[in-house]
């Protein structure tokens, strides 16, 4: 399914930017003075390309002063010379998905939010540049722990579980979006999921027994950044939710990859709830840091266990 989405996404993206494009150029080219402009141009560039493949010199001053007068006569249609050239989502592989022969990294930005769509957030995250601290009775001290998360969104670390907990109304879905964005922007593979929606997969792949039941849980594998909201609002399926729940963040940190997780529960509550193998995992201490955002002044609390 995934696999259609991103074909079906830079099929729609390549679309567009050339209908555009086109739409553009048909538009100029009712204009009868730029249609004569445009066919000497086009002649030009073929000469270029002939003069390149036989080795002969070129006058590229002529094709520079024809596309100026291009541009001018465009300008008078309202019209740029850009505008002719169609202007795709990735400037790398123009939308093809490929790029110096390889998988371009613009393929990783869909699949992030194809998930995230898939997980009903239908919604465009926040960004750090939408924080406002002046909201904040220390805004100072929640600054710099936005810059933190935010370094450790763009700077590789032995740290690859972040744990936020705290409780409701005090930010942690808000960081959660700005750092989810801030990851894409890395070209990073995130997956975005609320706890409550992740219990429903974790279920619905317990439950499932055809081709598609390893799409279902692949993606919390297989993503760079695996980011969890909302820990212990969902409900606990008797040999699924642990079981799987295990199985993802074991195979994650043996695999040195990230895993966000904010909640509203305290460590003892994790540990009560989840189990200690799940809780080691979660506050492993090679590879874990905790911070506590504790009552309506969001006074942080660093916890180094």
């Amino acid at each position: 399914m995934i696999e259609t989405y991103i074909k079906e996404t830079l099929l729609k993206r390549r679309q567009t930017a050339e209908k555009t494009a086109d739409k553009n150029l048909k538009t100029a080219l009712q204009d009868e003075e730029f249609k004569q402009l445009y066919s000497s141009f086009k002649a030009l560039e073929i000469e270029k390309a002939k003069s390149q493949v036989y080795n002969k010199t070129f006058d590229e001053k002529k094709l520079e002063n024809l596309k100026n007068k291009l541009k001018t006569k465009l300008n008078e249609l309202n019209l740029t010379f850009d505008s002719l050239i169609p202007k795709y989502t990735c400037p790398l592989c123009e939308d093809t998905g490929i790029y110096q022969n390889k998988e371009c990294s613009c393929i990783n930005k869909i699949k992030s939010f194809y998930l995230l769509k898939k997980c009903g957030l239908n919604f465009i995250p926040h960004t750090f540049k939408d924080c406002n601290f002046s909201i904040f009775d220390n805004p100072e001290l929640i600054k710099n722990f936005y810059e933190k998360m935010k370094n450790w969104c763009v700077q590789p670390t032995t740290i690859k579980n972040i744990v936020i907990s705290g409780k409701s109304g005090v930010g942690k879905s808000f960081l959660l979006e700005c750092m989810l964005s801030e990851l894409i922007k890395e070209k990073q593979y995130v997956v975005y999921t609320t706890a409550f929606s992740l219990s429903q997969n974790l279920l619905k792949y317990h439950t499932t027994f055809d081709k598609i039941k390893e799409e279902i849980i692949s993606p919390y594998l297989n993503c760079d950044v695996l980011i969890i909201d909302d820990l212990g609002s969902e409900p606990i399926f008797k040999n699924v939710t642990e079981e799987y729940l295990y199985l993802i963040l074991n195979q994650r940190i043996f695999e040195h990859k990230s895993v966000i997780i904010s909640t509203n529960l305290t460590l003892q509550e994790i540990q009560n709830r989840y189990g200690e193998r799940i809780f080691s995992r979660i506050i492993s201490k090679n590879f874990s840091k905790i911070f506590n955002i504790e009552n309506s002044d969001l006074r942080l609390k660093n916890n180094k266990k």
